[in-house]
C-alpha cells in the first residue's frame, strides 16, 4: 500500500458554491468553534524559487502581497502566479516540494499537527502543479492536493495535476507511485444509497482527463497511457523542467515498483494491480512497462524541443544537471536511444475492446447532446426572431398612435385657444397662419399650473417655419419606482421615457432635482441624492417651455444611510490607543448576520489581544450564538488586522436566529492597537475594506476601492 494513493471526486463542486455563498458567515467562526473541539499545532511552507510575478494574499487578508525567496506560508495563504511565471513551494519539516506553473491559484489550505500525525492540504483552483511528496513515516500522517473536483491523498510519490478553471476539468499524470481515482455522484431517488463511487487505480505512466463526475459509468474507461504531446502541450516550461531534473528520484521509485511486482509475479505468477486499468500477468508484460519507465523522461525531452517549450541551449543544461545525479550510465538521458512509449504495454485486448467500444457510445452521446443542444439554440433563435419581429410591430404601432395622439392634442390646444379670441383675434390669427407666420399660443409655463393666459394677441414668435407643430408634450412614462420606497442609502433611482423631442424634469415640489432629454422607448435613469426625510416627488416633460401634466412618483421614504464609523477613543495610555468602529443606521434592507472589515496601519502600531473575542455588553455582537475574531497579518511596512463577527445557530437553536439591526448608532467593537517605541506622533489608520452580509448571504454594505462606499482614513494621536 506504500504506493497507493487516493484520489476521491465527488460532490466537491456543489459543495464548493455553497461554501462560497456562505464563505464570510461560516469562516467568522472557525477559530471560536474549532479551538474546543481538538487542539492543533501550526507548521509552516516555503517559497524557495520564484519566476516571475508571484503574489501570496495572507489568510484572511484582502491585500496581495509580492512573494519573494523565504518567504513563509501559513495556513490559509493563497498564491497566485501570472504569466510566464512559477514558483516553487516546500513543506518546512518534510521537504515535500510542489512546483506551481503559470496563471494559476494555489491555496495552503491546511498545515498542521493534528494528533500523531502531520496533515498537509494543498488546494488547487487553476492552473498546473507538478508535486513531489516523501513517503510519509507515521500512520497518521496526510498529505493531499485538491481541486474543485477531486481530493489526491498522496502516500509518497511524484505527479501531475492540472485544473481548467473554466470547466473544472481535471487531468493527472503519475510519474511515480499510485493515485486511486475515485468519482462519486449521487442517485436522489434511491435514499437509501444515495451515494455511488466509482473506482480505479493508476499507475506509473498512466493518465487520466475527467470532464465531469457522470460522464462515463465505468471510470477506469478514461485512463490510458501518457499522451507525451498532449501532456507536453498542457505543462509549462518550469515543470518540465522540474520534473526531468527529478529523474533519478523518479526512476529510483519506479525501480522499486517493479522490483515489487517481479516478486508478486514470482510469489503468485501474476502482479497485484488492483483495479487498475494496467494487467501485469507475467515478466514480458511487466517488462514492456518498465522499458516504458526508462524512456519516459526522454520522451518528455523530445515533445518539449518539439513544441519549443524549452530552448535547445537551456535543455542541454537541464539534461547535464539530471544526468549528473544518475549514477548508473544506462539511466542516463541520450535522446539518440529514447524509444516511442507502447501504449498497449499491460493492456488486456479484451478489455480494451469492451474500453473503446464504451467510449464510442460515450462520443457518439456527446455529439447527439450536441447536435440537441443546437437544434434547440436554433428553435430558440427563431422564436426570439417572431418575439423580435412582433416587437417591432407593436414598437410601430405604437410610434403611430402617439404621433395621433400628439396630432389631436395640438389642434385641441388651437381649438381651445382659438376660442378664446374674438371675432377680430380670430381672423387675424387664420391670416398669420395663412401666411405661414407663426403664433405662439399661450400655454402653461410653469411646472404644475393650469391652462392658457387670458384673451388677446401674443406677440411673441418662434424661429419654426412650421406653425402646425405647436404641441403640448405628452406625460412622461414612469418606469420604476411603482410603488412606495423606503431606503436607507441616501441616493434614489428613478426610470422614465419620453418622446425624444422633450425633457424630463424632476421636482420636489416646486423646486426641480433633475433634467434630462427624453429618448424615446430608452429608460432615462436618474440617479438623485436625498438627505433623510419624506419626498412626493412629480415628473413632468417639457417642449419648448410648455409642460405636459406632472405624474405623481410613489412616495421615497429615505433614513440616514448605513454606515460604519472609524474613531479614537480618547488618547494614548501605557503605550496603547482605542479605536471604536460604529455602526450607524443599519436597519431595514441592511440588516445582517454577519460582518468582516479591515484595517492597515504602519508596524509602529500592532494588535496583541486574543483572536477570539468575548461578549462586550451594549456592542453590536453581544449574547448567545454569535462569535467574533481580530486577527493581526504582520507585514514588511503595515499591518493587516481583520475583524469578523457571525452569528451561528446550533441544533437547538436552528431556524431561530434572525439578522441584526441597528436604529442610530452602536459601538461594534473597540480595538487596543500597542504603539512602539519607534512611533511617531501621529498615524493613519485605513479601513480599506468592510463587507455585511444578511442570513441569505447576500450583500447589504460593502466599503472598498471601486466600491458603492469609499474606504476610511483617520489620523490618531500616539504620543
Amino acid at each position: 500500500m506504500g504506493y497507493w494513493n487516493r484520489m476521491r471526486m465527488g460532490s466537491s463542486k456543489s459543495f464548493l458554491s455553497l461554501f462560497v455563498a456562505f464563505s464570510m458567515v461560516f469562516s467568522l467562526l472557525s477559530v471560536v468553534i474549532s479551538e474546543p473541539i481538538q487542539a492543533k499545532s501550526t507548521r509552516t511552507a516555503i517559497v524557495v524559487n520564484i519566476k516571475g510575478n508571484v503574489t501570496v494574499k495572507k489568510s484572511g487578508g484582502s491585500k496581495s502581497y509580492t512573494a519573494y525567496n523565504d518567504m513563509t506560508l501559513n495556513q490559509g495563504d493563497v498564491i497566485s502566479t501570472g504569466a510566464s511565471s512559477s514558483v516553487v513551494v516546500r513543506i518546512a519539516d518534510h521537504d515535500d516540494e510542489i512546483t506551481i506553473g503559470d496563471n494559476a491559484e494555489v491555496s495552503v489550505t491546511d498545515l498542521a499537527n493534528e494528533g500523531n500525525g502531520k496533515q498537509s492540504k494543498i488546494s488547487s483552483w487553476a492552473g498546473s502543479m507538478w508535486v513531489k511528496v516523501k513517503t510519509l513515516v507515521g500512520a497518521q500522517d496526510e498529505f493531499e492536493v485538491e481541486t474543485p473536483t477531486a481530493t489526491m491523498g498522496v502516500k509518497g510519490t511524484q505527479f501531475f495535476t492540472g485544473v481548467n478553471p473554466v470547466t473544472g476539468e481535471t487531468f493527472v499524470v503519475v510519474g511515480a507511485g499510485a493515485v486511486q481515482t475515485t468519482t462519486t455522484t449521487y442517485q436522489q431517488s434511491d435514499i437509501s444509497n444515495p451515494q455511488n463511487d466509482n473506482t480505479t487505480l493508476l499507475l506509473p505512466t498512466q493518465q487520466i482527463n475527467l470532464t465531469g463526475r457522470d460522464e462515463v459509468t465505468d471510470v477506469a474507461t478514461k485512463t490510458e497511457i501518457i499522451d507525451i504531446f498532449q501532456f507536453v502541450e498542457r505543462s509549462s516550461p518550469e515543470l518540465l523542467e522540474a520534473i526531468i531534473k527529478n529523474k533519478a528520484e523518479i526512476d529510483k521509485e519506479n525501480a522499486e515498483f517493479i522490483e515489487k511486482k517481479k516478486a508478486e509475479i514470482a510469489e503468485n505468477n501474476k502482479a497485484d494491480t488492483g483495479n487498475s486499468a494496467l494487467t501485469i500477468k507475467d515478466i514480458e508484460t511487466l517488462n514492456k512497462i518498465s522499458k516504458n519507465l526508462d524512456n519516459l523522461i526522454g520522451n518528455i525531452i523530445k515533445a518539449a524541443l518539439d513544441q519549443k517549450k524549452i530552448d535547445p541551449n537551456k535543455m542541454n543544461q537541464i539534461v547535464a544537471e539530471a544526468n549528473a545525479k544518475l549514477s548508473e550510465t544506462d539511466k542516463k538521458i541520450d535522446l539518440n536511444k529514447v524509444e516511442p512509449l507502447d501504449r498497449t504495454a499491460g493492456l488486456d485486448s479484451e478489455k480494451e475492446k469492451q474500453k473503446q467500444a464504451e467510449l464510442q457510445k460515450l462520443k457518439e452521446e456527446k455529439e447527439r447532446k450536441l447536435a440537441e443542444k443546437k437544434k434547440l439554440e436554433q428553435e430558440q433563435l427563431d422564436k426570439n426572431k417572431a418575439i423580435l419581429d412582433a416587437l417591432a410591430k407593436e414598437k410601430q404601432r405604437l410610434e403611430e398612435a402617439n404621433k395621433k395622439t400628439e396630432e389631436a392634442a395640438a389642434k385641441q390646444a388651437e381649438a381651445n385657444y382659438i376660442n378664446q379670441l374674438s371675432t377680430a383675434e380670430q381672423a387675424a390669427f387664420e391670416q398669420n397662419k395663412s401666411a405661414n407666420t407663426p403664433t405662439t399660443i399661450p400655454t402653461n409655463t410653469t411646472p404644475g399650473s393650469g391652462g392658457g393666459s387670458s384673451g388677446g394677441t401674443s406677440g411673441g414668435t418662434t424661429n419654426n417655419n412650421n406653425s402646425n407643430e405647436i404641441l403640448f408634450p405628452l406625460a412622461p412614462a414612469l418606469i420604476s419606482p411603482t410603488q412606495v420606497t423606503s431606503t436607507n442609502s441616501g441616493m434614489v433611482q428613478l426610470k422614465l421615457r419620453a418622446a425624444l423631442t422633450t425633457n424630463i424634469n424632476i421636482f420636489n415640489g416646486a423646486t426641480m432635482l433633475a433634467s434630462s432629454p427624453g429618448q424615446g422607448d430608452t429608460d432615462v435613469v436618474f440617479n438623485i441624492p436625498l438627505s433623510k426625510g419624506v419626498y412626493n416627488l412629480t415628473a413632468q416633460t417639457e417642449r419648448f417651455n410648455r409642460f405636459s401634466p406632472a405624474v405623481q412618483i410613489p412616495q421615497i421614504t429615505i433614513s440616514s444611510p448605513a454606515d460604519i464609523l472609524l474613531t479614537q477613543v480618547g488618547g494614548p495610555s501605557n503605550n496603547v490607543i482605542n479605536l471604536n468602529l460604529t455602526l450607524n443606521e443599519f436597519v431595514d434592507a441592511s440588516q445582517f448576520y454577519g460582518v468582516e472589515v479591515h484595517l492597515i496601519y504602519n508596524n509602529s502600531l500592532s494588535y496583541k489581544g486574543p483572536s477570539a473575542l468575548t461578549d462586550v455588553p451594549g456592542t453590536v455582537f453581544d449574547g448567545p450564538n454569535m462569535a467574533e475574531t481580530l486577527k493581526e497579518y504582520p507585514g514588511s511596512t503595515q499591518n493587516e488586522l481583520v475583524y469578523a463577527a457571525s452569528q451561528f445557530e446550533t441544533a437547538a437553536t436552528t431556524g431561530t436566529i434572525s439578522n441584526l439591526s441597528v436604529n442610530g448608532q452602536k459601538i461594534l467593537v473597540t480595538i487596543p492597537l500597542a504603539v512602539s517605541s519607534a512611533a511617531s506622533n501621529t498615524a493613519t489608520i485605513d479601513l480599506v475594506y468592510v463587507k455585511f452580509v444578511n442570513k441569505a448571504a447576500a450583500t447589504v454594505y460593502e466599503l472598498g476601492s471601486g466600491l458603492p462606499n469609499a474606504p476610511k482614513s483617520i489620523s490618531v494621536t500616539t504620543r
